[in-house]
């Protein structure tokens, strides 16, 4: 929807000369950087692919999905069972993080099939180029590892589901946030600083479509944190005492 319905709305704009001042501010602090010169395909895509809605989707898929083990089997009570099968915490770990990739790889797979149908009812100079929209895809994916990780991490540091789910959401905002603030209050400027701690930093689908370039530093640094996070949860998971009484 998103995808047919926003070339529009930008083209008007584009077609007036004139993009009202919270709209801009809002791009600025989504992308970084105020991309003016965008055409109307790469930012409506942009935008698109940023919108809250779509943040909020995955994450909630993200979370949902890796907080299941440690804390969603002890608090069940079910831990006792799963444990007691004749693998080990590392094989448990891996099929578990197997089942996620899966379910992630059809939800991303979703998102930009949806995008391919939604763009087949704007006129052809408003499509973007799907090669670089894949380009997106595979940074966005990177973001949502991230978020999974950050999850599977919480998880297994705690025996109650809903303190892990919590924790990652709060994080999760608070990051996504961090762009956003001084654009409520100018007082807030000074938090332009800490834009780093925000994975919207390393998310700027605009550039790649506009560019045709992959952001390398920040595929790296999403990859880099997605591989920790993982390593760290199932070390984690593999050397932890399980108490159920």
């Amino acid at each position: 929807m998103l995808s047919s319905f926003l070339p529009r709305v930008q083209a008007r704009f584009m077609s007036r000369g004139f993009v009202p001042p919270p709209l801009k501010a809002f791009r600025e602090a989504l992308f970084g950087f105020d991309p003016g010169n965008a055409g109307v395909a790469e930012m409506a895509f942009a935008l698109a692919w940023s919108h809250p809605v779509i943040i909020a989707v995955l994450s909630a898929q993200a979370i949902l999905v890796c907080t299941r083990i440690l804390a969603g089997e002890v608090e069940r009570g079910t831990i006792d069972v799963l444990l007691a099968l004749p693998v080990s915490r590392w094989r448990l770990f891996i099929s578990e993080s197997a089942a996620w990739l899966f379910s992630g790889v059809m939800l991303l797979g979703c998102l930009f099939l949806g995008s391919f149908i939604g763009a087949q009812f704007v006129a052809p100079e408003y499509r973007p180029s799907w090669p670089r929209l894949a380009m997106v895809l595979a940074n966005l994916a990177l973001v949502y590892s991230v978020i999974a990780t950050s999850s599977m991490l919480a998880a297994v540091l705690t025996d109650r589901r809903a303190r892990a789910v919590l924790s990652v959401i709060i994080l999760t905002v608070a990051s996504v946030l961090i762009s956003f603030l001084y654009t409520l209050d100018p007082s807030l400027e000074f938090t332009k600083k800490l834009r780093f701690l925000s994975v919207l930093d390393y998310y700027k689908p605009v550039k790649m479509l506009m560019s045709g370039e992959w952001p390398v530093r920040d595929l790296l640094w999403l990859g880099g944190a997605s591989v920790v996070l993982w390593l760290s949860a199932g070390f984690v998971l593999s050397r932890r005492d399980v108490t159920t009484t």
